[in-house]
């Protein structure tokens, strides 16, 4: 191991981010775990989900924020939420509320809108791969 991915290792997360020798693998890193949780999210994979994130160490609730879902088959792009969401994964759209929590419910996207109000607008709107989107929104409505 080189002398400064030790030093890198040894002073931790906040100067590991501006060590130029392990940036790149850090930046990797982060980008495969948010595109794996987003495919989790389409695929209804929440064991694979918890699981990476159990890997990871991470608690979905202080990143969810953090991650954006990219535009496919679709879908405008977003949270994971609205990626379970648009696609009709109901038991990986359960858990990433239980990890959320009220607040991140009622976070606010780019768009304004909370995911109710977007589940509302998108089965108005007849939108989504889900079909009946009513499970959804019953499970928003009754956490928040």
């Amino acid at each position: 191991m080189s002398m400064i991915k030790a030093v890198c290792m040894v002073l931790g997360v906040g100067f590991l981010l501006s060590c130029p020798v392990t940036t790149r693998a850090v930046d990797d890193d982060i980008v495969r775990l948010a595109t794996a949780l987003c495919d989790y999210a389409k695929h209804d994979n929440r064991t694979a989900m918890r699981k990476r994130l159990m890997q990871s160490r991470l608690d979905l609730g202080r990143i969810f924020d953090g991650i954006r879902c990219p535009a496919k088959d679709g879908f405008e792009g977003g949270d994971v939420l609205r990626t379970a969401t648009y696609f009709g994964a109901f038991r990986t759209a359960r858990f990433i509320v239980l990890k959320i929590g009220t607040d991140g419910l009622r976070q606010r996207a780019e768009d304004g809108k909370n995911v109710l109000q977007w589940t509302e607008a998108l089965a108005a709107s007849g939108g989504g791969k889900a079909g009946d989107l009513t499970p959804f929104i019953e499970l928003y409505r009754s956490r928040m």
